[in-house]
């Protein structure tokens, strides 16, 4: 298979990948859900149950880092080079079953900045470690290659066997390549219940080099490859007959009990109560960007210059919501200006930084004796749209960590962007994406596993 694959033009290989097409037997006529899963409750060879709430940051800073470093890796259709990406480090997992008889259980990445869905497969040349074994492919019965006739792929990506390739690049040398296919998959829904898709068009993962979903990875790994979300073709989105393009979801605290949450869609995607919309920023790339006009703390606004941003024609800029990310990142001037206000707030108090440890956050302080006063800042993010103004409460703005606390945004090392809005900083709201009405909307909510 690598000597295949090699052979194949890349440049067309990653301007033609497959598309999901797929034909849904819903549980029920409306719409339905999939199971949101954060890495912190599976994943234990990147978060071992026994490290503390301070270890288990530093590791999610490096992946939303890792993760923000990736986003100006744009192509746009016109340029010819290969594309990498990098969206092996989001930070939520969703549950499958794939195949027939038998069905193979994993977890796949889910990933709203891309579109792609692929899996390891059985008999890979160059393989990641995988607990419970890749996909036995050959041994469902609902399997199947797509054709060189089919009209998702092109003469150029077929090989003299007749089989139509996929290749993916990643960042850091990593790569998945291998053969589009068409399998049954189901996804655990509500309470015992369940929803299943036939021929949903996928990559079966034969050559996997250098994957690495946040860490190296061993034999207690059980993430499986990637379900993309993007905004483009490829996404599950495009399963537009049972999602009408339309998605909600609502993230519970990670410090929840049951921290887990419900990505819902078509007509289950809803939302309630004086909602506000603001309208999505379109430039053929799968993140879901939006106009951010001004960021204001404790309802003062900071003189941070709103070209920041602005989606450039060059692709970079701009603001997007990031369900991967859990840290939010804003470009270094914008995050300068914020941690200078974030600063002077706290010195109202009489604290100042912490300076002599190395933590995983910029800007921390000791949490002071017993008695004494202070207060958390809170932050406003003014979007475009009549009073679109998402407000994140102090808890979301500083973490405490035993006997620190901490300032839970990420800078960027330059102002090429984008600033990514990332889910800890979503907690407390319920947020409606919809993509043919190329809009989101949100609203406050408590939710609990909603």
């Amino acid at each position: 298979m690598a000597s295949i694959i090699s052979t194949c033009d890349i440049s067309s290989l990653v301007s033609t990948l497959f598309l999901l097409i797929l034909l849904a037997i819903p549980n029920t006529a409306n719409g339905f859900g999939l199971k949101l899963i954060p890495r912190t409750e599976i994943d234990s060879s990147l978060f071992p149950k026994n490290i503390s709430l301070l270890e288990t940051h530093k590791r999610l800073v490096q992946l939303s880092r890792t993760r923000s470093l990736s986003f100006n890796q744009i192509i746009t259709p016109e340029n010819l080079k290969p594309r990498v990406i990098n969206v092996l480090t989001s930070i939520y997992v969703v549950q499958m079953l794939i195949g027939t008889d038998p069905s193979f259980s994993t977890f796949l990445l889910m990933d709203s900045g891309s579109d792609d869905t692929w899996l390891q497969c059985d008999g890979c040349v160059n393989c990641f470690p995988l607990g419970g074994g890749s996909f036995k492919y050959h041994a469902s019965k609902t399997y199947k290659a797509v054709s060189c006739n089919h009209p998702l792929c092109v003469p150029k990506l077929c090989t003299q066997q007749g089989l139509c390739l996929y290749s993916i690049r990643y960042g850091y040398n990593a790569f998945s390549g291998g053969i589009v296919s068409a399998e049954n998959f189901t996804f655990p829904d509500t309470v015992e219940d369940s929803i299943s898709f036939q021929n949903v068009v996928f990559g079966c993962g034969l050559d996997n080099q250098n994957i690495q979903f946040g860490a190296p990875l061993g034999d207690h790994n059980f993430i499986a490859g990637i379900i993309g979300l993007g905004t483009g073709s490829r996404s599950i989105l495009s399963l537009s007959t049972s999602t009408n393009l339309r998605f909600s979801y609502c993230f519970t605290p990670y410090s929840s009990p049951a921290p887990y949450s419900y990505l819902w869609f078509s007509d289950d995607a809803r939302i309630n109560g004086d909602f506000k919309t603001t309208p999505l920023v379109e430039r053929g790339i799968p993140r879901y960007y939006v106009n951010l006009k001004k960021i204001s703390l404790n309802d003062i606004e900071l003189p941070i210059d709103p070209s920041l941003f602005v989606l450039r024609d060059d692709f970079n800029g701009g603001f997007a919501l990031d369900t991967g990310s859990g840290q939010t990142s804003l470009v270094n001037s914008a995050y300068q200006v914020l941690k200078s206000f974030v600063d002077s707030h706290f010195s109202e108090f009489g604290m100042d930084p912490i300076t002599d440890r190395e933590l995983p956050y910029d800007l921390c302080y000791d949490v002071p004796a017993a008695g004494k006063e202070y207060s958390r800042p809170s932050m406003t993010y003014h979007f475009d749209g009549d009073g679109a103004d998402l407000v994140v409460d102090g808890s979301q703005v500083v973490q405490d960590f035993d006997d620190i606390f901490c300032l839970i945004v990420l800078p960027r090392s330059n102002d090429e962007g984008p600033s990514l809005l990332g889910s800890y900083q979503m907690v407390g709201y319920r947020f409606l994406t919809d993509v043919r009405q190329k809009t989101i909307s949100f609203v406050p909510e408590m939710c609990s596993n909603a």
